[in-house]
């Protein structure tokens, strides 16, 4: 009998650790969205994302997306234009 105990006993630290790490998994992915939600509503946040914008269509264009007719890509002095300030 003692041995079923034991077994039942390792389990349910096995189950707790595991829910624990599951927890801490949702936590820490929890406060990544929040820090990346928080720097693309900041300033620095917004250049970041246009530039990447501004090099996924770069990327496209020089390519040739399938979905798209080719577009001439805009100069870098337009892009700058938009960039808030």
């Amino acid at each position: 009998m003692v041995y079923f105990s034991e077994v039942e006993d390792l389990e349910k630290e096995l189950k707790e650790l595991e829910d624990q790490a599951e927890k801490d998994k949702k936590i820490k992915d929890l406060k990544k969205k929040i820090h990346a939600k928080k720097f693309a509503q900041s300033v620095s946040g917004k250049v970041f994302n246009k530039i990447a914008d501004i090099g996924e269509g770069l990327g496209k264009a020089i390519a040739g997306d399938p979905n798209k007719p080719k577009a001439k890509p805009k100069s870098l002095k337009k892009v700058m234009d938009n960039l808030p300030q």
